[in-house]
């Protein structure tokens, strides 16, 4: 049994255990023969009276996500005619190197979000996975170190499952949407780190009830003041967007006043 690390270099050579033959001289152990694969060949070294020495070389590279492992045969054979032969088996296992980085799961990560939703809530959930093994495969998530310190108030993601979920007061009339740039990093001693950007659509929700602002021309009008005379100018504004925003402006049918728009979204009464 060999262990032998994927960032092998082509031409690494590992020497075999030798066969051994009671016999001697032509009829001891001439030649050596390996199985056939594509990642190893056999080089036999001759040491004279101390026999020939196999010896495994590398010759295309390793990679234990293709492969775990490798089985291979050595076959021993003497000079008799015809030969007789014997056989052992090698199994290499490919120990792991830290050579993928996270895969996330998805290549766009969207989500649209109601202001106001309560902290705590759940806003997605992202994944990724590494296709190495032990600290080298373990993913754990952060946001990046360039999020601006207005997402880490409002957003926190839990390392262990990817999770981003509210930790401040979401409000639509401050922002209308975030991009959130999230890190999938494995546990390797030299970390392999992958970004995935999540984007939050913050829906409006009516919450911002009309402010009305009257000028008023005077303090008292005169009695015979004509029709159409412009007592005061009301401006009416909503913070919400869409039908949430829009306004309707009336007054008690029973005095003699009325309402018309004015072109600057003030309203002569």
């Amino acid at each position: 049994l060999f262990h032998i690390s994927e960032s092998v270099l082509n031409g690494a050579r590992f020497q075999l255990k030798a066969s051994w033959d009671r016999d001697s001289g032509p009829f001891s152990v001439q030649q050596y023969k390996l199985s056939h694969n594509d990642h190893f060949r056999l080089e036999v070294k001759d040491k004279g009276e101390d026999g020939k020495i196999p010896i495994l070389v590398v010759q295309k590279s390793l990679d234990r996500e293709t492969a775990g492992s490798h089985s291979l045969t050595l076959t021993a054979l003497d000079g008799g005619k015809p030969p007789k032969s014997g056989n052992m088996n090698i199994v290499i296992k490919v120990l792991d190197i830290n050579d993928n980085a996270p895969v996330f799961s998805k290549d766009d990560y969207s989500v649209t979000l109601s202001e106001n939703a309560p902290v705590g809530t759940t806003v997605i959930q992202v994944n990724a996975t590494d296709l190495d093994v032990g600290p080298n495969g373990e993913v754990v998530y952060s946001f990046s170190k360039s999020t601006n310190q207005n997402i880490l108030n409002l957003f926190d993601i839990s390392p262990l499952t990817g999770v981003l979920t509210i930790t401040g007061l979401i409000d639509y009339e401050e922002k209308d949407g975030y991009e959130i740039e999230i890190e999938a990093s494995d546990k390797g001693f030299a970390r392999l780190t992958t970004e995935k950007s999540v984007n939050i659509k913050i829906v409006d929700v009516n919450d911002n009830a009309p402010e009305i602002e009257v000028t008023s021309f005077s303090s008292s009008i005169p009695e015979d003041s004509r029709p159409g005379t412009t007592v005061a100018l009301i401006s009416v504004n909503d913070l919400d967007s869409g039908l949430n925003g829009k306004v309707i402006c009336t007054v008690n049918e029973d005095v003699p006043f009325t309402l018309s728009p004015s072109l600057k979204d003030k309203i002569p009464v």
